[in-house]
Formats: structure tokens, C-alpha cells, sequence
């Protein structure tokens, strides 16, 4: 990778500031909860799940090259103008329950990006029918796609691109090792663990669905989309609620998992489930408001990705 590429892949705050994970941050965060200003909450900082993170530890779960991915997002804007008859909620950990998974942990990696692009397949290929699929390996993506950069992040658009021309193996046949930060050699035809060297990938090509009419469709059909958003720090306190970005500078980009949607009150929210572990958020989930409600995290502004065929939803490559 390029060092103009590396730079604008890596956070915009630099190793000089002071850790995302202080207490008048936190502070800040609950007392406008308090208050009724805003709709989320925050961890204590000894109850964080990062709270023996360093500074730039923290920094190296956002791996997510954000550029590419907002690229998208004028066509994405566009998209929101359609009007797709969708319930008010839907929530695909129940609709596709037996397709459920659980929450991982990235650890200390930024392969947000594979962890959100296999566990969206393996939502995908079971919602379409493939009830006995077992859990796709980030692993294989980390180490054997070489259109991306394993632990130093990756574009969902070229993780996808993988996905189509030479699909994952299993768990099984090539378990998570990563989460030290160090990338095995890839050996695309053995597995490092027990299962079958088997690989899956979409029946069709995959598709990135635009706009929340388009993500709606398609979640109602696959079960589970795979965005990008802009991470800032007060969201590495993040422990229920609606979340909107109110405080604090930007850490860099991340992926993750769409599996609903929902509202309160007014509010519109997305489901969605990370790869930061149970005992983050609400057990590994979150929910947060789009993009045109809260631009500076810019939530899903470059669209979902997913075995989403263009029957499925009007979706462009």
C-alpha cells in the first residue's frame, strides 16, 4: 500500500492524544443520558472491554479503508428517494433465527472487514436455503485474500470481489489465529484446522444495496448486510442505546453486520451486530441512527453489501 493510501487508512486522531477511554468523556456521555439529550449510554471506564487497550491498540480494530467506501455514498443518497413497502421493524435474528451465529471477537486486528463480510455471507447462504452452512472463516480472508491488507484493514468492495471469484472455507478448516495481530501464510489448499477444504461463496455475484429502502428489501430477503461507518471516540464507550456520535475526535473506519432495524419514538435505527465480543454493547450488538441523521459517522452512507441478487433489491455493483 501506498504512504498516502496508509495515511488516510489509519485514524484521523494521532498517537499523541489521550486515550479515547477517559472518565470525563464517559461522564459526558451519561449525563447528557441523564438528561434526556441523547439516547445511549456508556460502559463504566473499569467495565470497558477495552480498557486494556493502548491508544494505538485501539486505533488497530478500525480496519476499514474509508474512502472507497464513502465513494459511494452520492449514489447511496440518491437511492434513499425510493419507496419500498418495508414494516416498521424487522429484526433478522429473529426471522432468521436458526441462522444465527455467535458474537466474535477481532481482538487485536483490524479484520473488522472480514469478520463483517463472513459472517454476512454465512447469514446470506443460510437465509437462501443453505440451512446446514457452518460459520465462514475470517481467517481465510485475513490470510488468503491478497487484495487486502489482513490485519492493517481492507475495502469491502475487494473483500466482496474475493468472496465471488474464490470464495471461504469454513471455521473449521481454517480457524481465527489473528487476534495477536500476526497473519499466518495462506495455504489455499489445506486447511490449518480440522473441516473439509470446502469453499462458499454467493450463487450469484454479490451486490452492494443502496439507500434504506434498497437495505431494507434486501435484509428482509438475506437476512444480514455488511456497511461501514466512521468510528469516533465516544463510541468506544458505547454500552446501550440509540447511538449518534456526540462527542470526541475521529479513530478511523470500521465494519460491521446489519441485521435489522427498528424506531423509537421518531428515531430510526439499524440493528447491528459488531466483532468486538458478547460482553461490548448490547451482548455484541449495537443500534445507531443512518447517516442522514447523524453525517459525521456517516453509518452504511456507502451502502450494504451481501449475496443480494438484483431480483432481490435494487441494488447496483
Amino acid at each position: 500500500m501506498r504512504p498516502a493510501a496508509i495515511a488516510s487508512f489509519w485514524a484521523v486522531a494521532t498517537a499523541t492524544d489521550v486515550s479515547p477511554l477517559r472518565q470525563s468523556l464517559r461522564d459526558r456521555i451519561n449525563e447528557r443520558y441523564a438528561r434526556g439529550e441523547s439516547m445511549w449510554h456508556a460502559f463504566s471506564t473499569t467495565e470497558n472491554p477495552f480498557v486494556n487497550y493502548t491508544f494505538e491498540e485501539l486505533r488497530g480494530v478500525m480496519g476499514l479503508q474509508l474512502d472507497s467506501y464513502y465513494a459511494n455514498k452520492t449514489a447511496t443518497a440518491a437511492s434513499d428517494n425510493k419507496r419500498v413497502s418495508v414494516p416498521a421493524a424487522f429484526d433478522g435474528r429473529v426471522t432468521f433465527k436458526s441462522c444465527e451465529k455467535p458474537v466474535r471477537n477481532q481482538q487485536h486486528c483490524g479484520s473488522c472487514w472480514a469478520f463483517a463480510a463472513a459472517e454476512t455471507l454465512t447469514t446470506n447462504l443460510c437465509a437462501l436455503g443453505q440451512t446446514s452452512i457452518p460459520i465462514l472463516a475470517p481467517q481465510d480472508l485475513v490470510s488468503c485474500d491478497m487484495l487486502n491488507h489482513g490485519c492493517h484493514g481492507g475495502i469491502l468492495s475487494l473483500a466482496w470481489f474475493d468472496i465471488d471469484h474464490v470464495g471461504i472455507r469454513s471455521d473449521e478448516c481454517v480457524p481465527y489465529v489473528s487476534g495477536d495481530g500476526s497473519v499466518p501464510l495462506c495455504d489455499p489448499f489445506a486447511c490449518s484446522g480440522t473441516g473439509p477444504n470446502t469453499r462458499y461463496s454467493c450463487p450469484h455475484s454479490s451486490k452492494c444495496s443502496q439507500g434504506n429502502a434498497d437495505m431494507q428489501d434486501a435484509l428482509m430477503k438475506v437476512g444480514a448486510l455488511e456497511v461501514g461507518f466512521t468510528v469516533y471516540e465516544d463510541f468506544m464507550h458505547y454500552s446501550g442505546g440509540i447511538y449518534k456520535h456526540k462527542d470526541g475526535k475521529a479513530l478511523g473506519g470500521h465494519a460491521v453486520k446489519v441485521v435489522g432495524w427498528g424506531a423509537e419514538g421518531t428515531t430510526f435505527y439499524w440493528i447491528v451486530q459488531n466483532s468486538w465480543g458478547p460482553t461490548w454493547g448490547e451482548s455484541g450488538f449495537f443500534r445507531i441512527v443512518d447517516f442522514k441523521e447523524d453525517p459525521a459517522s456517516n453509518f452504511a452512507a456507502g451502502g450494504g453489501y451481501a449475496c443480494a441478487s438484483p431480483t432481490d433489491a435494487g441494488v447496483v455493483v
